[in-house]
């Protein structure tokens, strides 16, 4: 059974562990996204505490992670986003690599989208390696547009984002065509 839930503290080595990982995974094909600076441990507890961290679960084991929130990084306002409205922002999303490919990618992307429905959000943001080939991939798929790049300290970035809601129109009901 799969189960998408919120992460508990008790859970913290285990989410360290999958994001140690995946930053094995990635550096085994030569993608130098992550490290021990970045997500460290305070990143994920902080994502835990506040219940922004949502896990997914396949049989009662934790095998990936999400972290969805409003915080933008202060490098996104010299992108040039299509949409505006609420935005609701996707961090750390994090496959163990033996449930890669699997689908489980797929389904918190789609989780973060009906949370942001549900929440009345408008727009979805978040930003991707650009040496990290297997997710842009996935997030143009999923339908999300490249808005622009921004710089981190390990690289150049994509921003992506998608419009989930379509604002209400003065006057106008939203999603009425």
């Amino acid at each position: 059974m799969i189960l998408i839930r919120p992460a508990k503290m008790t859970e913290l080595d285990t989410l360290l562990d999958i994001v140690q990982a995946a930053t094995r995974h990635m550096e085994a094909k030569g993608i130098h996204q992550w490290d021990d600076i970045y997500p460290d441990r305070a990143i994920l507890q902080s994502d835990v505490d506040s219940q922004h961290m949502h896990v997914i679960e396949v049989d009662g084991r934790i095998v990936g992670m999400i972290s969805i929130n409003d915080s933008q990084s202060p490098e996104y306002q010299d992108v040039k986003w299509q949409y505006s409205g609420r935005v609701l922002v996707i961090h750390r999303l994090t496959i163990d690599p033996s449930h890669q490919r699997q689908g489980m990618a797929t389904r918190l992307m789609d989780f973060a989208e009906k949370t942001a429905e549900k929440q009345g959000y408008e727009t979805i943001r978040f930003d991707a390696f650009t040496q990290n080939p297997g997710a842009t991939a996935l997030y143009e798929h999923l339908g999300y547009e490249k808005a622009g790049t921004v710089r981190f300290r390990k690289g150049v970035f994509f921003c992506f984002e998608k419009q989930v809601k379509k604002p209400v129109a003065e006057g106008g009901l939203a999603g009425r065509s």
